[in-house]
């Protein structure tokens, strides 16, 4: 099928934005977060049990090389993705995604044995990079041709329906595995839902991006990051040390419910649900509360982050770990929005991609240190509970940075857009 459109039909599609929405979304966005929510399904079937998988095929040592292959795979697929996205549109980078995604599934399913167990997950984390950046290009894309309206609200509602795969994907695969599935029939089924995604993708996803900018993007620097203009740079100052202690933790917040809280792995399995379907029930109200001030979402999403880390470093029992997973989904849907919304503040619409693929480069980094310095903590002192402590003290403290980079963002260039965000709604 032919992917390509005329500047002129490009340009009625633009005009027509925003103009007949559901929830928030266009009716292209809805057929794109349909479509994240056919991919996450490919992807969650299986991941949440995936370390349980390769723990009784090989070695420890061989599981660390695996994760580490995958992050590294990611880290590669961000600035890709976004390169070849403002390069040659959204559309066919996202039909593209879904191919190392579903051979390295098929790889783990048909081919489970050491080294190609990294190969095949390294291969679909890197598809899946793809699909992440994509994800955020698209709702940029209509946000810029809207002038910026709702921008939060689109970013976060455009991942609805793959909050609700995400939770209700554990329930639906223990079933199966109980009923006499097998980890290698989930991996099979998730090669086959991204395959069912690129298809759908081909039928009913619109390409968002003109051809101006794609044009101008050709010709212009490739990799522009005196262009990503001041907002993109005092947000990472910003966000980093705070990413770089989150990334400390969350790594072992299985080991921690698993491990230290007592819970049986299907337990923290429903977990895991109850906070991806309480994000499904606060999206819509989050993300509106989000638009009305960008900045301050932002920071109240981090401070309340920061203390639910030290909640689940002191906390014990079954009903407190659903308690806390469903408040957790509350500062996530203030950050997710907020944090999309400013990246793209002053980036213009040939350079969104590289710099939303950029930004996750920048973000996702950290954990190649943090998840090492995590662990190094977790073996000194014996406990997860204390790394789970010191992460959210530690948060709260570059939480105070962040305030910072927030008040001089809005001081600056930004304040225009900021303005017409914060108060669109």
């Amino acid at each position: 099928m032919d992917t390509t459109e005329s500047p002129e039909a490009t340009e009625s599609a633009q005009k027509r934005m925003g103009q007949r929405t559901i929830l928030g979304l266009s009716d292209n966005l809805w057929r794109l977060a349909l479509v994240v929510g056919v991919a996450q399904f490919s992807f969650s079937i299986w991941s949440w049990q995936f370390g349980i998988f390769l723990e009784t095929i090989i070695e420890p040592w061989q599981m660390g090389l695996t994760f580490s292959a995958g992050t590294i795979a990611m880290i590669v697929g961000f600035p890709i993705s976004g390169f070849v996205a403002d390069m040659v549109g959204r559309k066919r980078t996202m039909i593209a995604s879904f191919i190392p995604l579903s051979i390295g599934l098929f790889m783990l399913a048909l081919f489970p044995f050491w080294p190609l167990i990294p190969l095949a997950y390294g291969m679909a984390s890197f598809g899946w990079s793809f699909v992440l950046i994509i994800a955020r290009a698209v709702p940029a894309d209509e946000i810029a041709a809207d002038e910026g309206r709702n921008a939060a609200r689109r970013f976060t509602m455009v991942l609805l329906p793959a909050f609700l795969v995400d939770g209700l994907s554990p329930a639906i695969a223990s079933g199966m595995l109980i009923l006499g599935m097998t980890a290698k029939e989930l991996q099979l089924m998730g090669a086959g839902g991204a395959i069912v995604a690129m298809i759908a993708t081909i039928l009913f996803v619109k390409e968002s991006l003109s051809i101006d900018a794609r044009n101008s993007a050709r010709e212009g620097p490739k990799m522009p990051f005196k262009n990503l203009g001041r907002t993109f740079w005092i947000l990472s100052a910003g966000m980093l040390p705070f990413i770089f202690v989150f990334n400390m933790a969350l790594p072992y917040f299985g080991n921690l419910c698993v491990g230290e809280w007592g819970i049986d792995t299907a337990t923290f399995g429903l977990t895991w649900s109850a906070f991806s379907l309480t994000s499904v029930l606060l999206m819509y109200a989050a993300s509106g509360w989000t638009d009305r001030s960008v900045r301050g979402a932002l920071l109240l999403g981090i401070v309340v982050n920061s203390l639910i880390l030290i909640a689940f470093g002191v906390g014990s029992g079954v009903l407190l770990l659903f308690v806390f997973n469903i408040l957790w989904a509350v500062p996530v849907m203030f950050w997710i929005g907020a944090e999309r919304a400013l990246v793209v503040s002053e980036v213009s619409n040939d350079m969104k991609g590289r710099a939303l693929g950029f930004y996750s480069v920048l973000m996702s980094s950290t954990s190649l240190l943090a998840a090492p310095i995590g662990a190094y903590i977790w073996t000194t002192t014996g406990s997860l509970r204390v790394l789970w402590v010191l992460a959210g003290v530690l948060g709260l403290d570059f939480a105070v940075l962040l305030a910072l980079a927030l008040w001089l963002i809005g001081s600056g260039k930004a304040q225009g857009f900021l303005e017409s965000t914060e108060h669109s709604s």
